[in-house]
């Protein structure tokens, strides 16, 4: 299937190199590159481009795509547990990103701006059953408070001694909501 990135692809040691090549060639040039000239610094055939993604346009957003796949596969067990806590769910959550640090420096620089925001509201059934945040107005800016927070860290290249001291600045964010967005819970009440 066209542009759909899987884990299992990437165990094929010839498909895996491709891709390497077409993200390395994405990183070395500052400019929108053509069809033809990432084919040329990535040293592929322009059909193996198409086989693989479709077209230029199409890589970051099918590296999007792999990305929440993977997250949400990655959260949805922990999602179920009972006990399980805000915390160490944004700890996965960073984790998870430091470990495909590359695609994910790919995807700050060529992806959607709202790319981190989407793997939060992945998790927002989880943040709203705190009590902290409620759905609607309040959430929508939790979720860009902390998505600033991580792409910040990004920029910076996802450093790993960095994780628990981001996870207590995503947690002041959580437990400061009430005061600080506070007024935005009346407009997200339901009207009766």
């Amino acid at each position: 299937m066209v542009g759909h990135i899987t884990d299992y692809k990437l165990k094929d040691k010839r498909f895996r190199k491709t891709e390497e090549a077409i993200i390395v060639a994405f990183f070395t040039s500052a400019e929108i590159l053509s069809p033809e000239r990432l084919v040329r610094v990535a040293g592929i055939s322009r059909a193996t481009l198409y086989r693989h993604h479709g077209n230029v346009t199409r890589i970051a957003p099918n590296y999007e795509q792999y990305i929440l796949h993977k997250c949400e596969h990655t959260m949805q067990h922990f999602m179920h547990l009972r006990g399980g806590h805000i915390r160490s769910l944004y700890q996965r959550i960073l984790i998870f990103l430091f470990t495909d640090k590359k695609i994910m420096q790919f995807l700050l620089e060529y992806g959607s701006r709202d790319f981190i925001e989407k793997i939060i509201l992945a998790i927002s059934p989880k943040i709203i059953a705190t009590g902290k945040i409620t759905e609607g107005e309040m959430l929508r800016i939790y979720v860009k408070e902390v998505a600033a927070v991580i792409e910040e860290w990004g920029r910076t290249g996802f450093d790993r001694d960095k994780i628990v001291t981001l996870t207590d600045k995503i947690m002041y964010l959580t437990n400061t909501a009430r005061e600080r967005l506070g007024p935005l819970a009346s407009f997200d009440a339901p009207k009766s």
